[in-house]
């Protein structure tokens, strides 16, 4: 017997309720789990306000997630649906409340119209009403013949009511309160099970919560300069790890320190950009991954202990930390790598290595950029992290028996470590701003921010001694004036504070500068006077990813961009502290605004990745008729009007220098003349704190 199904259809689209896959055209299109599950109440409720509250408990039920995970669900559908081109809208916001599916929706069931565009409106008809309209076996319901008049019998027999019997009448009701006992204890069972079940879930997050919450930071390492990719022996006494401190900040060597104390075993005297280290799991051999030039640069084996190293393969210019993992049985090494003929400079794949036969094979992760793989501490998973989009990332888990892949969590930042629990149900994992997040298996979607850790990046997990490790790192950058007329150039301190400050710009007048920093945790652009006094923040989108701001020539405007929803947008706002207003741009993924001399146009970036990234301008007020300027240019392309000119598509990048404002040796000149120095001093110490298992976990 064929299994019902049922398919909502609205404009080119076909949404296949059962088997939860959106169509267009008869082609499928790709959306993440939570964004089929939001669309699909949204078209199943089309027409209806919903509450941002409903959605989120009816697509995430009580997990605790914030309403940024709506609002970046509704941007991929939205970007799926290709909402707002042409005029066409599905999805509308309602200020302050939620939103409404406000497209006409035709219902089919089994390849049969249940509910029309034209007869939604019959679906709050009374039952009386639509039963009489006649034979309801031969007229639809939606028809529009009148009730008859009168409609009882015409021929002259006379019409007798039949009434049931006292006994029948008894029977009838026993039977419907028999029904309606069995209906109550049905909804009682059931509602104990969703108490009990959400009563155990909190019971087990708060308690959980409070074994966080009594875990103590205690420093491990207190060297100089930076240390990154901590790897445990599989006894835990030990752990290995890059740092730079010997070579005075020149490049990363290999490590080895017992904990407790204070010297560590220099293993390598190859100093590399980038260095990633992973313990066999016999003890007897570390496997690292290293960028070093052509002659070092590669996948080595030597002993913790000190020796000549064994090179199993060569690879490419990849510099990610935690980057190679060891198989639990000890026959694999995965790794990641660029991939032969490789669709842009972003893409990075997942490579198993098999040691007996130094074989190497892509995982297949459906993924085009891949981070800091990791194996299950019983070798059953594979976990992963997936570039999304432009600043949206994933922690996958891949079961190796059937190639099921779970998507654990999903963050708009970047997620810079990931280490399993000793048990290998949860997965830790630290994020661009520094936070500790923890995930599990047995709830993919469910991530937490752990109560302890800051500045956090590069985890590892002892499986054997309950010892959480992690990599604590502070950056502080500054912005910088070089007063070009003393003799010899005098630079100082502009903008300052203890986190980072960069990318500034002056306005035309030369008063005020833009700029962006993270001083209150999330990067945000703001705006001070020109000796860097009376700092203002204009933007609040509390993400990582949010700046470049550019003048206009008037100095009315700031344009910048942020990532926030998942998707770069250009915005403006008043330099006084008005909220932000996104420029409306017919083309998505935009970033690097600037402005024409004359401001009526704004140059944008628009594209992903380096494949894909082009010039383009808009009118400065907004607008559907975006224009190509220019493919394929140098990643150092910014369209800024203050540094160089984009001509044509064919012409070549023009520089042209600017001076505003001031006198004698305050005078100031923008960014892309040598105005500005950077200076980023990063402080790595390495920290690690008991890490005890819950519930065999």
């Amino acid at each position: 017997m064929t299994a019902d199904r049922s398919f909502y259809e609205f404009g080119p689209f076909r949404l296949d309720a059962t088997g939860r896959l959106l169509f267009r055209g008869g082609e499928p299109v790709p959306l993440p789990p939570k964004a089929v599950d939001t669309l699909l109440f949204l078209v199943e409720n089309a027409g209806n306000v919903l509450e941002k509250d409903r959605l989120l408990k009816q697509v995430w039920h009580d997990a605790f997630v914030e309403e940024g995970s709506l609002t970046r669900a509704i941007s991929v559908v939205r970007k799926a649906l290709g909402d707002g081109e042409d005029g066409q809208e599905f999805i509308a916001t309602i200020s302050r409340r939620g939103y409404r599916f406000v497209a006409p929706v035709k219902l089919m069931r089994n390849g049969t119209a249940v509910l029309s565009p034209e007869s939604s409106s019959q679906r709050l008809a009374p039952l009386a009403q639509r039963e009489g309209l006649g034979d309801s076996a031969a007229t639809p319901i939606d028809a529009e013949t009148p009730p008859a008049e009168d409609s009882r019998p015409s021929r002259g027999f006379e019409q007798v009511e039949t009434r049931p019997t006292p006994i029948e009448s008894k029977q009838a009701k026993r039977r419907w309160k028999w029904k309606l006992l069995f209906a109550a204890l049905a909804l009682l069972l059931i509602g104990a099970a969703l108490i009990y079940s959400r009563l155990t879930e909190f019971i087990e997050r708060q308690t959980r919560i409070t074994q966080l919450q009594n875990l103590t930071v205690v420093p491990l390492t207190s060297l100089p300069g930076n240390v990154a990719s901590p790897t445990f022996s599989p006894d835990g006494s030990q752990i290995a790890f890059a740092w730079d401190g010997e070579n005075n900040g020149a490049g990363y060597d290999l490590y080895v320190k017992a904990i407790g104390t204070e010297k560590p075993l220099r293993l390598t005297h190859h100093p590399a950009l980038r260095l990633s280290a992973a313990w066999s799991p016999d003890g007897r051999r570390i496997a690292i991954s290293r960028v070093c030039g052509e002659d070092y640069t590669g996948v080595y084996l030597l002993p913790p202990t000190g020796g000549p190293e064994r090179k199993l393969a060569s690879r490419g210019n990849v510099s990610e930390e935690n980057e190679i993992s060891w198989s639990p049985d000890g026959k694999y090494l995965a790794y990641q790598d660029q991939p032969e003929n490789a669709k842009s400079a972003l893409s990075k794949w997942l490579f198993l290595m098999r040691l007996d036969t130094l074989d190497r094979t892509p995982v297949k992760t459906g993924c085009d950029t891949v981070f800091r793989p990791s194996f299950s501490p019983r070798g059953d998973y594979l976990a992963w992290v997936c570039r999304d989009t432009q600043a949206i990332f994933s922690v996958n888990a891949q079961r190796l028996r059937d190639d099921r892949t779970l998507r654990l969590a999903q963050i708009n930042d970047f997620i810079t470590g990931m280490a399993w629990s000793g048990g290998g149900g949860r997965i830790l994992f630290s994020s661009g701003a520094g936070n500790l997040w923890e995930t599990s298996l047995a709830r993919p979607g469910s991530a937490q921010k752990l109560p302890f850790g800051h500045d956090a990046s590069d985890i590892a997990v002892s499986p054997s001694a309950h010892r959480l490790v992690y990599v604590q790192s502070v950056t502080n950058t500054n912005i910088w004036r070089l007063d070009l007329l003393a003799s010899p150039p005098k630079a100082g301190k502009l903008v300052v504070s203890s986190r980072q400050q960069s990318a500034p710009s002056i306005s035309p007048d030369g008063s005020k500068i833009a700029f962006q920093s993270d001083r209150n945790g999330s990067t945000e652009v703001w705006v001070c006077d020109a000796d860097g006094s009376n700092p203002i923040q204009l933007s609040s989108f509390g993400i990582k990813v949010t700046g470049s701001p550019r003048w206009s020539p008037d100095g009315k405007l700031i344009a910048f961009d942020s990532r926030f929803g998942g998707e770069g947008n250009i915005y403006l706002v008043d330099p006084q502290g008005r909220v932000p207003r996104k420029l409306q741009i017919d083309i998505h993924g935009d970033s690097l605004p600037s402005w024409s001399h004359d401001g009526q146009w704004i140059y944008f970036d628009n594209g992903e990745d380096a494949a894909s990234q082009s010039a383009w301008k808009v009118p400065s007020a907004g607008g559907r008729r975006a224009t190509r300027q220019a493919t394929r240019y140098h990643p150092d392309r910014i369209p800024r009007w203050s540094a160089r000119v984009l001509r044509t598509q064919q012409e070549a990048v023009a520089r042209q220098h600017r001076w505003f404002g001031g006198t004698g040796s305050e005078r100031f000149a923008r960014v892309g003349f040598p105005w500005r120095q950077v200076v980023s001093v990063r402080i790595g110490h390495l920290l690690h704190e008991p890490y005890r298992r819950e519930g065999g976990d």
